[in-house]
């Protein structure tokens, strides 16, 4: 037994060898400086350095990829860089498209319309949690109202659904551990003159509001960091706010204000509850993975049209 297990570890110390030889060798053996540069490197920080322009986001990806292929290849090394060269290789092909050609809606790193992450959860008015993703019209949850007092409501519509799509998102992590992801453009409650601001200026030491026993209480943000998921959901309720992952936030993203989107959005609500007077079981229809929904799709392009300026759709 002992002179069978001599030989298979000779054999298997004789394939490594072999398989050493026949690799080409690691073309910055000479320079691991150039490996190092090309593996500390990730997804988030070239998304930094383009600071807003999409079109210097896709000339970094392809500068690291180029990085990644030629001086990383057959390196030991290299496999530290692997996650992120996949990963900017799905943003770039989401993103990055020939020159003259619009941007693609897909894109992650465009601030169009999006929301909270399907893999989140909202708070119940039974006590229980649910993912975004499985949320549906007349599903009673909790949320804000505008005391900063938890009060319980209806799901009214989903304005958009889109379980299949990607986006980037801003976790916000608090010092109590809890952790919500909103696209960057969607408004999160803090406590600051009352207000609602985008998730992407939310910073470390600010303050928001999490769930704690029926009550609201103000929590310091400890961190910030940026992630792209698939599936993003934009559910709406009569005071336009959602409890998420015991955190408070608003039902709303791309536009100037909370308090606008609100405003704007009131309509709905009247025909909801109209509506509901007279035993409509669902006023407004849901499909699944039926994107955004008509009625605020419509809306959307009326306010691009004729009131750009309160929009704030940009890319990155």
């Amino acid at each position: 037994m002992s002179t069978q297990r001599s030989l298979f570890v000779c054999v298997l110390i004789s394939l490594i060898i072999q398989l050493a030889i026949s690799q080409a060798p690691c073309p910055v053996e000479e320079d691991p400086v150039q490996l190092a540069e090309c593996a500390q490197l990730d997804v988030q920080a070239i998304i930094q350095a383009a600071k807003g322009n999409l079109k210097l986001f896709c000339n970094l990806a392809e500068r690291y990829m180029e990085c990644f292929k030629t001086k990383t290849r057959n390196c030991i090394g290299g496999w530290a860089a692997e996650g992120g060269l996949t990963e900017l290789q799905n943003l770039a092909q989401w993103c990055c498209v020939n020159p003259g050609l619009p941007e693609p809606d897909e894109c992650p790193l465009r601030r169009n319309p999006k929301c909270f992450s399907g893999d989140d959860f909202a708070s119940m008015a039974n006590g229980e949690r649910k993912l975004l993703s499985e949320l549906r019209p007349g599903d009673r949850v909790l949320v804000m109202n505008s005391q900063k007092q938890i009060e319980e409501d209806e799901i009214i519509m989903m304005l958009d659904s889109q379980p299949k799509r990607p986006a980037l998102f801003y976790s916000i992590e608090t010092e109590t551990g809890h952790r919500l992801s909103l696209t960057g453009n969607h408004f999160i409650a803090v406590n600051h003159n009352d207000q609602f601001i985008p998730a992407n200026q939310i910073k470390s030491r600010d303050t928001v509001f999490i769930h704690v026993q029926g009550q609201l209480q103000p929590v310091t943000v400890r961190n910030v960091s940026e992630e792209y998921r698939v599936g993003y959901f934009t559910p709406m309720t009569s005071h336009g706010t959602l409890i998420v992952n015991d955190i408070a936030a608003s039902c709303y993203s791309s536009v100037v204000s909370h308090n606008l989107a609100h405003q704007v959005l009131a309509p709905l609500r009247w025909w909801y509850r109209f509506a509901k007077v007279f035993a409509v079981e669902q006023p407004f229809e849901y499909v699944p993975e039926g994107g955004i929904h008509w009625i605020p799709k419509a809306m959307l392009q009326m306010t691009e049209k004729f009131l750009p300026n309160v929009l704030t759709t940009q890319s990155i």
